[in-house]
């Protein structure tokens, strides 16, 4: 709310202050993106197979247990009214997609595996994720990209190469678990000092 202050001086002297407000409304932006939640039960493999991995001499900021995901789509910063709209969106893009079967197996290094920024698990559905990441990127105007993947961690450097190339061959086709996916939430992301705190505020159910 802002106010603006008028003053009034009258012949004697008396000194009348008025005050007028005008009410505005504050611009909020959330930052958003869509995903995939990894059910409980998969979730504790994926932390398993992330502290197998801490074992490696490497540097990395590895993802936290409760924020693992797949993503859809990225939003960036969306203004808080958008919101509805983009819940409403995000119902019409699944509602006609059934519910699919999703396997986590693979390493997938991100960019290579002579330059590696990012660890992660490979996604085998048959493409249905791909096919959705398409259609909910396109229709919400997010960023994506058509081929997702599980970040397990963001290499920072590598302390021995040697060890790294004797994990990622001993792991090479690793078989982590799979689930179905049942539905797709939209995110709000808020970016603190201990990393980024996730909260759900929308999930659009796929078909039975």
């Amino acid at each position: 709310m802002k106010f603006t202050v008028q003053v009034h001086v009258n012949l004697k002297n008396r000194v009348n202050v008025t005050f007028k407000f005008r009410e505005y409304h504050m611009k909020i932006m959330l930052r958003l993106f869509t995903c995939i939640w990894i059910p409980d039960d998969i979730r504790k493999m994926i932390v398993e197979f992330q502290e197998k991995l801490k074992k490696v001499p490497i540097k990395a900021k590895f993802v936290e247990p409760e924020n693992l995901h797949l993503t859809i789509t990225f939003l960036g910063n969306v203004n808080e009214t958008e919101v509805e709209s983009l819940k409403n969106k995000l119902d019409d893009c699944v509602k006609d997609v059934k519910k699919f079967h999703v396997k986590l197996e693979g390493l997938k290094l991100i960019p290579g595996e002579n330059y590696i920024r990012v660890i992660g698990l490979k996604i085998m559905d048959e493409g249905n994720v791909s096919r959705l990441i398409k259609r909910i990127g396109k229709s919400m105007d997010g960023k994506y990209h058509e081929t997702s993947k599980l970040t397990l961690c963001r290499v920072k450097n590598v302390l021995d190469k040697k060890k790294l190339r004797e994990f990622i061959e001993e792991n090479r086709n690793v078989i982590v678990g799979s689930f179905h996916v049942k539905s797709v939430a939209l995110v709000k992301s808020t970016l603190t000092k201990h990393g980024p705190v996730y909260e759900t505020i929308h999930e659009s159910m796929l078909r039975a």
